[in-house]
């Protein structure tokens, strides 16, 4: 687990963005100061096959090492409060929240997880306050704000400012990426568009 933790480091340093570095640096402590032989029930999951054989194809770094780390990972359908969310929406994907509240480190400042969307799927134009990164890690996506549209695929990062509206479609692989927030990390603003 601890390796797992070391290579999102690792990525958020090669981001290397004010933000990133930030976010580094919480980890780092959280790594410093955690003893790694916690958590050592499998939790079921009807979403962890589908994310090890996406990353099984991955060459990004950081693939590996959540396939390590998948039996300690908590999966759940969406971190948005579902009076927010339809359950149409929250059906397409799952989070994996690492940092934040309730997760394997606090935070007040930032948010940061993994979300793997099904094979596919649209996640329709939303927005929200937080400012956001993705790092897409396993798959590829259609990304697009409504005006642009870029295909994502792995190793590729997007940035979205506050209340920018943005929306991912996939082909048959899905998607895994590693996303955060910082800014305003409420989930209350989460909107969805369309």
């Amino acid at each position: 687990m601890k390796t797992f933790f070391e290579g999102i480091c690792n990525l958020l340093a090669e981001e290397n963005t004010v933000i990133s570095l930030e976010i580094k640096k919480e980890l780092d402590e959280f790594i410093l100061g955690k003893d790694f032989n916690f958590c050592s029930n499998k939790i079921t999951s009807n979403v962890s096959s589908e994310v090890v054989e996406l990353l099984k194809m991955s060459k990004h770094s950081l693939a590996k090492e959540i396939i390590e780390a998948e039996k300690w990972l908590q999966w759940r359908k969406t971190t948005i409060p579902t009076s927010l969310i339809s359950e149409e929406v929250s059906n397409l994907f799952y989070v994996c929240p690492i940092m934040g509240i309730d997760t394997f480190t606090s935070s007040e400042k930032f948010r940061l997880g993994l979300l793997y969307q099904k094979p596919n799927s649209y996640y329709p134009l939303h927005n929200h306050n937080a400012v956001e990164t993705y790092a897409v890690i396993g798959g590829a996506l259609e990304w697009t704000d409504g005006k642009e549209k870029r295909k994502l695929t792995v190793g590729d990062i997007i940035h979205h400012p506050s209340l920018l509206p943005h929306s991912f479609k996939t082909k048959q692989s899905g998607f895994l990426g590693l996303w955060h927030w910082s800014g305003d990390i409420s989930p209350q603003s989460y909107k969805v568009l369309e």
